[in-house]
């Protein structure tokens, strides 16, 4: 925690601001010059919950909190009810990473929708609505699940190895 908080400081000391996701259409689709960062929490682990949490939640620092529906309420994960907790504050929002948490590179097309669509129906089922916000487990995808992804949710996050 101690690594997280001074981050957050370092943050701070060079004048950043945050985006917050509920507005994020806005900024996104209006950059500037103005130096901002978004912070991305993955997975949903209970030490997220007992830990950054509170922190993100007395600052009210916006972030999105990427869940995988599968893990869900399984020991070292959080539950829906802390989900929901974090979901109703305006500085917070929750994004989809996947159902399984596989490395959904390697999935047959047909099963990759199948995870997808499976994350769809249960944050219907436990929030009301699908988020339009998907991280890649590990960051990665083929074009193919890219496209697919752009069916379904409005921004995704990945990340891209090697040199740039």
């Amino acid at each position: 925690m101690d690594i997280f908080i001074k981050q957050i400081s370092i943050i701070n000391e060079n004048n950043y601001s945050y985006y917050n996701p509920k507005n994020f259409d806005i900024f996104f689709n209006n950059p500037d010059e103005k130096k901002k960062i978004l912070i991305t929490i993955d997975d949903a682990f209970s030490s997220f919950y007992e830990n950054a949490w509170p922190y993100l939640k007395e600052n009210k620092i916006p972030f999105i909190l990427f869940v995988s529906t599968e893990p869900i309420g399984k020991y070292g994960y959080m539950n829906w009810d802390q989900v929901k907790e974090i979901e109703k504050e305006d500085f917070a929002f929750i994004g989809n990473h996947s159902h399984s948490h596989e490395y959904l590179v390697d999935y047959e097309f047909n099963d990759f929708k199948k995870d997808i669509d499976q994350s769809i129906e249960i944050f219907k089922k436990k929030l009301g609505y699908n988020p339009i916000f998907f991280s890649y487990p590990f960051g990665e995808y083929s074009l193919e699940q890219k496209n697919y992804i752009k069916q379904k949710f409005k921004y995704a996050f990945g990340q891209h190895s090697g040199v740039i």
